[in-house]
Formats: C-alpha cells, sequence, structure tokens
C-alpha cells in the first residue's frame, strides 16, 4: 500500500500539483468552516488543508497561513534525519586515552568521546541499559590490558562544537525542564534532572525537595518554593545555569498534593556520564587515581565544575589511542522514539548531527542552514512559508504553514525512507502522545490515524496521514490542522479538533 502510494505522489509532483486549487465544496471544508466559526476556535487563528493522495482536495482554509507549529517541527526534523542520514544509521561513542599503558596502567587520562548519541542512559524505550552499555566500554579496558587508570576519567563532547546546548529561541521558562534541556557531544539520561518534592508541614513553609537521579552530588541546591494552600495551583519550576553547579527550585506546591517527580534539566551531562561510568568502574575492581572530569568544547578539562577550566588543556582526539566504541540503536528506532513520545532532546540531536554531517558547526545558525538547505534539496521552497528556527519545535520563533507541512509530508512519501518514517508516526490508542485520543472510538478508525501531535500555550497541532477505509491508496488523505491563539483549556478545545479530523476521516470511510 506504501508503495502505490509513493508512485501516486510522484506522478503529482511531476504533473506539477498546485496547493492553489479552489475551496472544495466537500462535507469535511463544511464541517470545519462551522467549527471555525464557532467557540472556542472563533477568535483564533486555524489552518487546516488536507488531499488524498490522488490530488483531490478535501480541504482547505487559511493554508498559507504561517503559525507556530509546536512540535509539529519535529515532523520535518526526523524525515530530514532519515533521507539524508539513512533509517540504519547509529551514532558512535568511543573510548581512547593519552599518556602510555605499561604493565596494565594507564599513565594517562580515559577520554568517553561522544559522537552525539542522545540514548546514552536514557530512559527511551530504544535506548540500550547504561550499564550494559558501561560493560562494553569496561571490556575495552580488560581487551586492551588496561587494569588501573593513574589519571582521570574525561567526558568529551567536543563532537558537538557548539557552547550553547540549548536554543537561543526557547523561552526562559523551558531552559529548566527536561524538555528543556540541550544536547552535548556527549549526553547522560537525556540530561535531565529529577527531584521529588512534598509539601511542607504547614502552608508557608518550604516544600521538602530531594534529588533523585542521576545522583550529581557537585551541584547545590537553594529551595525558595513555599507549600500553598490546599487545591492551590502547583506552580513549582527549576532554574539552572552550565556556567555553574547552581541550581534553584522556586514557585508553590500545595499543601494537599501528594508527593511527585519534578522532571528538569542536567547542564552538566558528559561530567555526569564521566562520573557515573568512573563509579561504575571503581566497584569492578578498576582504580581511577586523579577521579572524572570532562572536557569544555574549548577544549579544557574540568575536575570541579565553575566558572573556569582547572585541569589543564585536553588531548586532541588525533593524539589519542583510541580503544573502541559502541553503537546506537538505528535511527529508524530513535525516530519512532522521538515521534511517538514527541521527544524534543532526540529531535534537537538529530538537527545538530544533520549540520555535522555537511562539515558545519553545531551551532544554531548552521542548524537552520542545514534545515533549509535540506528542503530545498527535496525541491521544497521554503519562502513564505517555512521558517525553521529549532529541531524540537519548542521555540516560538518557528513558524510554518499547513501547505508546506503537506507538501513535505506528500514529499516523504516518494522516498526509500518512507516506511520507517511512516512507522514512526503514533496512532491513536498507541503508546505516546496520542494514547487518549478518540478514546471512545472504534480500533478500525483508530488504526486509519497516523499523525504527530504539537501544543504549547495557545497552540494545537495535527498533521500526518489518514489511511482509507476501503483500503485504496489513492484515497489516503494527507493533513495538517494548526491551530494558535487559542487559550482556552484543553478539555474546550479537544473536542473540536477531533470533530475536524473526524470530519476528514468520514471523506475516505
Amino acid at each position: 500500500m506504501r508503495k502505490h502510494i509513493s508512485l501516486i505522489s510522484v506522478a503529482l509532483l511531476l504533473t506539477g500539483w498546485s496547493a492553489t486549487a479552489g475551496i472544495p465544496r466537500t462535507a469535511a471544508q463544511q464541517a470545519i468552516a462551522k467549527i471555525r466559526s464557532q467557540e472556542p476556535l472563533r477568535n483564533s487563528l486555524v489552518g487546516v488543508f488536507a488531499l488524498r493522495a490522488d490530488g483531490d482536495t478535501v480541504a482547505a482554509l487559511d493554508i498559507r497561513e504561517r503559525l507556530v507549529p509546536a512540535s509539529n517541527v519535529k515532523l520535518l526534523t526526523t524525515g530530514l534525519a532519515l533521507n539524508t542520514l539513512g533509517a540504519d544509521f547509529r551514532f558512535e561513542t568511543r573510548l581512547g586515552y593519552s599518556g602510555t599503558l605499561e604493565d596494565g596502567t594507564l599513565r594517562g587520562d580515559l577520554y568517553i568521546l561522544g559522537g552525539g548519541d542522545p540514548t546514552t542512559g536514557s530512559r527511551s524505550d530504544c535506548a540500550t541499559p547504561v550499564n550494559d552499555n558501561f560493560a562494553a566500554w569496561a571490556a575495552l579496558l580488560r581487551e586492551a590490558g588496561i587494569e588501573r587508570i593513574e589519571g582521570r576519567v574525561l567526558g568529551d563532547p567536543r563532537y558537538f562544537n557548539d557552547p550553547m546546548s540549548q536554543n537561543l529561541g526557547w523561552t526562559f521558562d523551558d531552559l529548566g525542564t527536561n524538555y528543556g534541556a540541550g544536547p552535548q557531544g556527549l549526553n547522560f539520561f537525556e540530561n535531565a534532572q529529577n527531584f521529588y518534592v512534598t509539601p511542607g508541614p504547614v502552608v508557608g513553609s518550604v516544600p521538602y525537595v530531594r534529588p533523585r537521579y542521576p545522583d550529581t552530588p557537585w551541584m547545590q541546591y537553594a529551595v525558595h518554593a513555599t507549600t500553598g494552600p490546599a487545591r492551590s495551583t502547583n506552580t513549582i519550576y527549576y532554574v539552572n545555569t552550565p556556567f555553574g553547579p547552581y541550581g534553584e527550585v522556586a514557585g508553590s506546591f500545595p499543601a494537599d498534593r501528594k508527593g511527585y517527580t519534578l522532571e528538569c534539566s542536567n547542564a552538566f551531562g558528559a561530567y555526569t556520564c564521566a562520573y557515573y561510568f568512573y563509579t561504575f568502574l571503581r566497584n569492578r575492581g578498576i582504580e581511577v587515581g586523579e577521579g572524572f572530569g570532562d572536557v569544555t568544547v574549548q577544549g579544557q578539562i574540568r575536575t570541579e565544575l565553575g566558572f573556569s577550566p582547572d585541569g589543564g588543556r585536553a588531548a586532541a582526539w588525533k593524539d589519542l589511542t583510541i580503544l573502541g566504541g559502541t553503537r546506537s540503536p538505528q535511527l529508524s528506532e530513535i525516530v519512532r522514539d522521538t515521534n511517538c513520545e514527541s521527544d524534543n532532546f532526540y529531535a534537537e540531536t538529530l538537527l545538530r548531527t544533520l549540520a555535522r554531517s555537511r562539515g558545519l558547526s553545531s551551532g544554531q545558525d548552521d542548524c537552520q542552514k542545514t534545515a533549509e538547505t535540506l528542503l530545498r534539496a527535496l525541491g521544497l521552497r521554503t519562502d513564505n512559508a517555512c521558517q525553521q528556527f529549532d529541531g524540537s519545535g519548542l521555540s516560538r520563533k518557528n513558524y510554518i504553514s499547513p501547505e508546506f507541512f503537506v507538501r513535505f509530508l506528500r514529499k516523504m512519501t516518494t522516498l526509500p525512507v518512507w516506511d520507517a518514517y511512516f512507522a514512526s508516526l503514533p496512532v491513536p490508542g498507541g503508546k505516546g502522545t496520542l494514547e487518549f485520543l478518540f478514546p471512545d472510538a472504534a480500533q478500525e478508525f483508530k488504526d486509519r490515524i497516523h499523525v504527530k501531535s504539537g501544543s504549547m500555550n495557545g497552540v494545537r497541532c495535527y498533521s500526518g496521514y489518514i489511511l482509507s477505509g476501503d483500503g485504496d491508496p489513492q484515497h489516503t488523505i494527507i493533513f495538517s490542522l494548526m491551530i494558535n491563539n487559542c487559550t482556552a483549556s484543553s478539555w474546550l478545545i479537544t473536542p473540536p479538533i477531533l470533530g475536524i479530523i473526524e470530519a476528514l476521516a468520514a471523506e475516505n470511510q
């Protein structure tokens, strides 16, 4: 079926089909117009574009309106990554050492050379358990005859050569969250930090905030939060910085709320990885004389986190003796988890890796240039239609039209990586962000919906494919629904969204 869709799409592209077709006279168009005219969407920005694989327009409403897409950006990032790097691409993490090896003793430092792998220590379904990774690294030491390390275990993230792991377009209140953690060349636990929060003994007292995982003994935490009245809003949040080992917890936590896990960002992913591997080695009888540390992108060693490096100059990669390495899961698996779980960390890593694969830096400007270049290489003009500012959609500087999303999604059906891309999209009721979408619908209906969601304050977007109920691949609907400036509660906005998707699905049932 998917191959048929690809052939049809190629034919449409060759015939120069245009999205400027007139407004369709379909039941879906009428239903969408009615839903659009009512609350809560009446005063919002709404763009809808849908067409069948055979080229017939199903619905069109402000299709060229450039809107904030939220996590729908991941559709672009994952598609470009698959097409450029290949579905079987794997990230590689290597071990190397400086100095000399004499009688089982390494008289130098051991380097963990990150290659951008976002899955190291991750909770993602596709990730290798962290102790399995560490055991493989330790095996490399044994094979080389290393029984003792005089120097340090150093986490080296220099593969990504930009000092800023987070995007400058993200808002300040996102930076302390786990979904606002930025990738480094070497990562650990998706560079996240979990705390367990429980209310204080009385209203107005300080709540109990305890670090859970990972263990970060170098960090200093200040808690300026308060315990709020019963049934008050939980506004607790975390602020940290990559410039020093200091974090603050503030806001209010309800007195009657049970304890919960506050998921935050960790600015020292490479340092944390080195610490955990250092501990792993010591627990297995391999002495490490001078502890652990990391390397800055400028090539300075840090053994104590602070405002300036303290451990001297790191060795250049070309001067290290390489012991070997481990590889990540295949990119197709990483992309699946990226789209199903809407994983910002994975998506940002993919965009940085695309830039590095083209010989550019992992900096924000080069990432933006890379995305635009790769889109244009697919024949997709971005002028006045697509401004991609990051890889995940967390930035509000992303502006993309529904028409561009449909063009991109249609293009993906023509590429060799189409099967892997299609398989990465979540379905209602399945694992991931659509688990609770269409809770009362028949499974047969749910299985037809393959769509990526995107949401942030005032933004709700859904783009993807609706398979035909009659099995005819020509009737597959490719669509993008984008809503901006709608601050209604979720329970108010969800019904009209479901209504729009149902109206589109009725056109090919």
